[in-house]
C-alpha cells in the first residue's frame, strides 16, 4: 500500500510541476508574438487564408481561416495550457491531428466534431499507452492497451471496456486470453500463474463459474463445477504419479488466494476530454440547444460539436470495474 501511495504521489508531483510549465509556455508565446486581437471577418467570402490570432478569453489559433472560422490545418493554444494541432472543417476538430494535455499527456489520431474517434494513440504522462480504434472519446473496437505498471492487453473493447476475445498479461509473467464482458472475465478462457499453474473453464465477473480444471505445476488436477462462495462446487482430484499436492486440498483457494495477484489495472484518467475543449471563436455564443451562433450578423450559423446531448464525461484511460477478489480492477 505504501509503494503505491508513494507512486500516486509522485505521479501528481510531475503533472503538478508540468501543468506549470505548460502555462508558462502558453504565456510566453502569447506575449511574445505581435498579432492583433480578433477583427470583424468578412463573412460569405469563400476565401481560405492564413491567420494567427488572439481569441477571446485569450486562446490563440495560428493556421488556415475561412469565413470566420477555422477550415484547414491549424493550431489552438488554450490559456490552460492544452493544445491541438491538426485538421479543422469549419471551426470544428475534424480528421486527423493531435491534442495534447498540460500534464504532457497525448492523443495523436482521427476526430469527428471534437471527439477521439477512429484510429488513434493515446499516450499518458504516467507510461499509459492505448493504441486501436475509438467512438466517441471510447476505447471501441480492436486496441492494445500498454499500463503504467508493466501490465499489457491486447483484445477487443466496447464503450470502453474490455469485451469479446482478449489476452491480459500482468507484469508478474501471469497471463489470461479468452473471453470478456464489461471490462471483467466473463465467459471461457484460460488463465496462467507463473508459477505452472493454470485454470480453463468457464468464468463469471472475474471467478470460475461452471465446469473447468484446475491444473497444478507437477500434473495433477482438479476438474469439476466451480463456483464464487464454493456452495455449489462439486469435483474430483486426480493426482499424477509425482505429485506432491495434498489430495484434500480446497478448491476454493484458487478465489481466495490465487486470483489476488490478478487485479486489471485502472490505468490513467485524462483530466479533460479534447470534446470538452470549446474554441472560443469570435463573435459567437452557445445557445440553449447546444448549437454555436455567430452574434453580429445571423449569417453563420454553425452545430456545436461540443453539445451536451454528446458529451461524454471524462473516463478512465483503463476504464474498470470495482470488486472483491476475483480478475477485476486494482483499486
Amino acid at each position: 500500500m505504501s509503494k503505491k501511495l508513494g507512486f500516486r504521489k509522485a505521479l501528481e508531483t510531475k503533472v503538478k510541476k508540468s501543468q506549470v510549465a505548460a502555462k508558462k509556455k502558453a504565456i510566453s508565446i502569447f506575449t511574445a508574438m505581435a498579432v492583433a486581437h480578433v477583427d470583424e471577418e468578412e463573412a460569405g467570402s469563400g476565401e481560405v487564408r492564413y491567420v494567427e490570432k488572439v481569441l477571446p478569453k485569450g486562446d490563440f489559433y495560428i493556421g488556415e481561416w475561412c469565413d470566420g472560422l477555422s477550415h484547414g490545418n491549424g493550431k489552438y493554444l488554450w490559456t490552460d495550457g492544452c493544445m491541438y494541432v491538426g485538421e479543422w472543417f469549419k471551426g470544428k476538430i475534424m480528421g486527423k491531428g493531435k491534442f495534447c494535455w498540460p500534464s504532457g499527456a497525448t492523443y495523436e489520431g482521427e476526430f469527428k466534431s471534437g471527439f477521439m474517434d477512429g484510429q488513434g494513440t493515446f499516450t499518458g504522462f504516467s507510461g499509459d499507452s492505448y493504441k486501436g480504434s475509438w467512438v466517441m472519446n471510447l476505447k471501441h473496437g480492436q486496441g492494445v492497451k500498454n499500463y503504467y505498471n508493466g501490465d499489457f492487453y491486447e483484445g477487443e473493447w466496447r464503450s470502453g471496456y474490455q469485451e469479446g476475445r482478449g489476452k491480459y498479461q500482468w507484469q508478474n509473467g501471469n497471463h489470461y486470453d479468452g473471453e470478456w464482458r464489461n471490462g471483467l472475465v466473463n465467459g471461457n478462457g484460460i488463465l496462467v500463474w507463473s508459477n505452472g499453474s493454470s485454470y480453463e473453464g468457464s468464468w463469471e465477473d472475474g471467478f470460475p463459474k461452471g465446469n473447468g480444471t484446475f491444473i497444478f505445476p507437477d500434473g495433477s488436477f482438479y476438474v469439476g463445477v466451480w463456483s464464487k462462495d464454493g456452495k455449489d462446487m462439486n469435483g474430483s482430484y486426480n493426482p499424477s504419479d509425482s505429485s506432491t499436492e495434498n489430495p484434500n486440498w480446497d478448491p476454493r483457494i484458487v478465489c481466495s488466494e490465487y486470483l489476488k495477484d490478478c487485479k486489471i489495472c485502472p490505468g490513467e484518467r485524462m483530466s479533460i476530454l479534447p470534446s470538452k475543449k470549446i474554441p472560443h471563436w469570435p463573435g459567437m455564443r452557445k445557445s440553449t440547444d447546444g448549437r454555436q451562433r455567430r452574434m453580429s450578423d445571423g449569417k453563420l450559423n454553425c452545430p456545436s460539436w461540443s453539445s451536451d446531448m454528446y458529451d461524454v464525461s471524462a473516463t478512465s484511460e483503463g476504464d474498470s470495474k470495482d470488486g472483491d477478489d476475483g480478475i477485476e480492477s486494482l483499486v
